[in-house]
């Protein structure tokens, strides 16, 4: 209880100091020129990896996603996504790149301790069981057998790429189902 007591009048002051300082900066800047913050975005994310048809086959076929460009050869080969301003790029250079058995540590499954680079896609909700079926079928790596749902809010599925790379395919149902235990619509469950 002396805790909260002491902390209370901390967080007050603190939260009126702050209130003090954004007041006297705004003042500052009224009398300052205004000047447009320069917008930035990023545009590539780029990963490297040691098979780009294996690549290729598992987020063109099985995920469905739209293709931009698709370069192969000895030493050098690379894929794009474009992905709504940012492009998925994976390289392959010639040199071999860690594969990764581990599942990475991403928010929303109780699961994955390695602290890598990880994504998610997010699948319309009308293709996902169609996509799990797909992933399932040609035997990808998979975290749980089935979609899980995860944070009372969508349905997740982590699998791993041909690079050991770990993916949460997601889907926000725009409706929380009646059952959270995954049942694909014409399942008969």
């Amino acid at each position: 209880m002396a805790k909260k007591l002491v902390l209370v009048p901390v967080l007050l002051l603190a939260l009126a100091s702050g209130c003090i300082r954004q007041v006297s900066n705004h003042k500052e800047s009224e009398m300052a020129e205004t000047k447009e913050k320069p917008k930035i975005n990023v545009r590539f994310i780029f990963s490297l990896c040691n098979d780009i048809v294996a690549m290729r086959h598992f987020y063109t076929d099985l995920l469905d996603m739209d293709e931009q460009a698709f370069f192969n050869e000895k030493q050098f080969g690379y894929l794009s996504y474009p992905c709504e301003g940012v492009h998925l790029m994976f390289f392959y250079s010639g040199q071999e790149a860690p594969v990764f058995k581990d599942w990475a540590w991403q928010p929303g499954y109780d699961g994955g301790s390695l602290h890598v680079t990880s994504w998610a896609i997010q699948i319309p909700e009308e293709d996902f069981a169609e996509t799990v079926k797909r992933l399932k079928d040609a035997g990808v790596k998979t975290f749980s057998d089935n979609p899980q749902w995860r944070q009372d809010s969508y349905w997740g599925f982590s699998v791993m790429d041909p690079q050991g790379n770990t993916i949460e395919v997601y889907t926000s149902p725009k409706e929380k189902p009646a059952s959270t235990t995954w049942a694909p619509a014409g399942s008969g469950k």
